[in-house]
């Protein structure tokens, strides 16, 4: 029987809230809306400089998240306010959602955003050596996938190209996922299962990670993120696992790591270190 991997009590009071914080954050920080990196009319991204007009400001890549078929980047522009003031610009990118694309694209686009990105630093303001990559749900997912440093070379990116990852509440095999009502929408097959399920195989890691999860998420959210983080230090990475207490699945993005100062904030703000 199809089971609930996310349970939020008052949802729409916490989406409401998420919503404000958005908007609020939008009128106050400047933002470059919709910058393409890639061929594809999702393959956009918002990016904030950082305060002070540095000119090679470390950047945090943001992944939203949303089951991979839903949500947008203007909705996760309350990370702003994490990072832009204390010197850290911030890209949250869109990407094709499923079922117009499938995980292969979907993937594919974060690469390439990594790309772009990467390459485009000086151009952007940006410290191409410092460039920390982190996303929620869907977006810790494809966190992993891009820590997994095979990749890099087929887009000529040298494999440090990240300097660390910060996977929250991610979903790091997909098996479960298949099993619950989201697979209603996104029809994962077997062979995307066993693809992109970075759980299930051995990862080329070479940077640090924090995996970190709310400590109120259901058993197969936490379940999932220590089993990760236990994986990733298997595969060579120095990994800081975090459940963050008081938190669930949107909290512990909202109240946690876009709030300087917050523990997760503070680990994340010190992979540039």
């Amino acid at each position: 029987m199809p089971f609930t991997l996310d349970s939020i009590a008052n949802l729409d009071a916490v989406m409401q809230r998420r919503a404000l914080a958005a908007k609020t954050a939008s009128a106050r920080y400047t933002c470059q809306r919709a910058m393409p990196y890639g061929p594809d009319p999702d393959h956009t991204l918002d990016f904030y400089p950082a305060a002070g007009g540095a000119s090679s400001a470390p950047l945090l890549m943001f992944i939203h998240g949303g089951f991979w078929r839903s949500l947008r980047a203007a909705d996760f522009s309350f990370l702003a306010a994490g990072f832009v003031d204390q010197g850290i610009s911030v890209a949250v990118i869109d990407y094709p959602l499923i079922p117009r694309v499938r995980m292969e694209q979907v993937v594919q686009a974060c690469r390439l955003a990594v790309q772009y990105l990467h390459t485009r630093a000086a151009d952007l303001g940006l410290d191409a050596d410092r460039l920390v990559v982190a996303g929620n749900s869907a977006g810790g997912h494809l966190v992993a996938e891009l820590m997994d440093t095979g990749w890099m070379a087929s887009l000529e990116l040298p494999e440090r190209c990240l300097r660390a990852g910060v996977a929250v509440s991610g979903l790091y095999d997909l098996e479960p996922v298949a099993r619950s009502f989201q697979n209603d929408s996104l029809q994962l097959s077997p062979q995307e299962i066993a693809r992109y399920s970075p759980l299930m195989r051995p990862l080329a890691l070479r940077a640090p990670l924090v995996v970190a999860v709310g400590a109120l998420e259901t058993d197969e959210f936490l379940r999932q993120s220590a089993q990760f983080a236990a994986h990733a230090g298997r595969c060579g990475a120095v990994v800081q696992h975090l459940q963050v207490p008081q938190t669930h699945h949107i909290s512990v993005v909202l109240d946690a790591l876009a709030r300087p100062g917050h523990a997760l904030n503070r680990a994340a703000c010190d992979l540039f270190a």
